[in-house]
């Protein structure tokens, strides 16, 4: 059976590995469930470079290095490139990093984006939800 794709946005990274409250119990759900493989979690490369600099600056670099080696073993981190962001730079999205990590997600197959700010995605053609969201409706399942 084919797990399902699911986008995860920086913040929701931020969240799960910043242990950011009250964020953190359903961002760390989801990556739990991509860690049983019950589904596949993709992230950008620049997620995986914001996530980065932001740890380390509160976590230090060494601890920062650790976090972003598991995000290895449990995510897929996308392909992307210049295709994406000459959509971005096209798009009616008013955030050029939202815009990126939109197409991003589409040009990945991801069924759905993770995030804390689904206003951002307005117009999405795939469904935008939290964490807290998407881990309940896949509980209930």
């Amino acid at each position: 059976m084919k797990r399902e794709r699911v986008y995860a946005d920086t913040n929701i990274l931020l969240d799960w590995l910043g242990k950011r409250e009250p964020h953190y119990v359903y961002a760390e759900a989801l990556f739990i469930l991509a860690e049983n493989k019950e589904i596949e979690v993709l992230v950008s490369t620049v997620s995986i470079v914001t996530t980065h600099y932001i740890l380390q600056r509160s976590v230090g670099i060494e601890l920062a290095r650790q976090a972003i080696m598991g995000i290895r073993t449990i995510c897929k981190v996308c392909s992307s490139g210049s295709k994406e962001i000459d959509l971005a730079l096209l798009s009616e999205m008013k955030d050029f990093d939202d815009a990126f990590q939109y197409f991003n997600a589409v040009n990945n197959s991801a069924g759905v984006i993770i995030t804390r700010n689904a206003k951002d995605f307005k117009g999405s053609q795939i469904p935008v939800m939290s964490a807290e969201a998407y881990v309940k409706t896949k509980l209930s399942r």
